[in-house]
């Protein structure tokens, strides 16, 4: 069982009320996670005036059928109390939606999950249960409503066309969001985990700050060309200039940048073809880029790859903990202007 996940839409206010029905809001699912869930439950934050503007959205792992009752209670309590702590002042509603084959059968959870909201303080609008989040799959309400339908294809969804106009990028599934930044080729890892071992601590002594700048600059814009080739040498060369804090400093502020997209592919790559424990900067800056653009579901993978690689990672850690207060493009980009470079 995990901690919920989660993702904070941007620029998608008031998508609930241009969502025909429950088919089109479990459509929804994966345009506000990053990814199709399997096996889950999945809250949407509903906010604001006539709650029409969408929220943090969480996801957990169901608990096994036939599971303790206290343990479903843990899982409703643990994503109603996140769903509080992040929502902004005002009016907060939330919907419920438990994807998985035997769908009908989890009342248990919509039950347990009710309850959580409502001890929370939070009303809970459409409870829904589908087979999966793909088109054509079969959804229905829980009791009392009782309706039924198949699910659209999430991509003719106005949610889907803002998302995508907004940049967000949909996965088959959380393992393939994984892999999209987990570690490439456990070889060519352990080489150049020698590598580093064998030469970093020497380049760092002789590093040059103009020099280690160039190299951010450089990676940067072959990255918005379109030609990145993350080799031996480029890796050495940014882990020795990522202990930079001026080089740290100035590849924050590149996340949310006019080279954010290309600052995120940078780092992405980094993260998948470095070792341990330098593929913790590139991947905690992963993270914040995900942030600074609101694919929450993409900035936990990315902090799960840094824990991963350097246990206890300071940025790492800090942003693990932000992400769970519910931290998005608002309050990374004050961050970052208010960050004293």
């Amino acid at each position: 069982m995990t901690s919920p996940g989660s993702s904070r839409p941007r620029s998608l206010d008031d998508t609930v009320t241009s969502l025909q029905g429950p088919g089109e809001l479990v459509a929804a699912v994966p345009v506000l996670l990053g990814f199709h869930p399997e096996r889950s439950l999945v809250l949407i934050a509903v906010h604001g005036p006539r709650l029409r503007s969408v929220g943090l959205t969480l996801r957990a792992d169901l608990p096994p059928p036939g599971a303790d009752p206290t343990a479903v209670s843990d899982v409703a309590a643990v994503a109603a109390g996140h769903l509080v702590e992040a929502a902004p002042p005002g009016p907060l509603g939330a919907a419920v939606v438990v994807v998985d084959p035997g769908g009908p059968a989890r009342a248990d959870v919509v039950d347990a999950v009710l309850a959580a909201l409502a001890a929370a303080g939070v009303d809970a609008g459409t409870c829904v249960w589908a087979e999966s989040t793909a088109a054509g799959a079969r959804w229905g309400c829980f009791p009392p409503c009782g309706c039924a339908g198949t699910v659209p294809d999430p991509s003719s969804t106005p949610l889907a066309a803002r998302a995508v106009a907004a940049g967000t990028v949909v996965r088959s599934s959380r393992e393939e969001l994984r892999r999209s930044v987990g570690p490439a080729d456990v070889d060519r890892l352990r080489r150049r985990g020698l590598l580093l071992d064998r030469e970093l601590d020497e380049r760092a002594r002789a590093r040059d700050l103009a020099a280690c700048l160039r190299t951010l600059d450089s990676a940067l814009v072959a990255a918005a060309d379109g030609r990145l080739q993350v080799d031996d040498e480029l890796v050495l060369d940014m882990a020795v200039a990522l202990q930079v804090p001026a080089v740290r400093d100035r590849a924050l502020r590149e996340c949310v940048g006019e080279r954010a997209a290309a600052a995120e592919q940078l780092w992405a790559a980094l993260a998948r073809e470095t070792p341990g424990p330098e593929a913790a900067e590139p991947a905690a800056l992963l993270a914040v880029a995900a942030l600074g653009r609101g694919d929450g579901a993409l900035a936990r993978i990315a902090l799960e790859r840094a824990q991963d690689a350097w246990p206890g990672h300071h940025l790492g850690a800090a942003l693990d903990a932000a992400l769970a207060d519910g931290f998005g493009p608002d309050q990374v980009r004050a961050w970052l202007a208010d960050a004293p470079w």
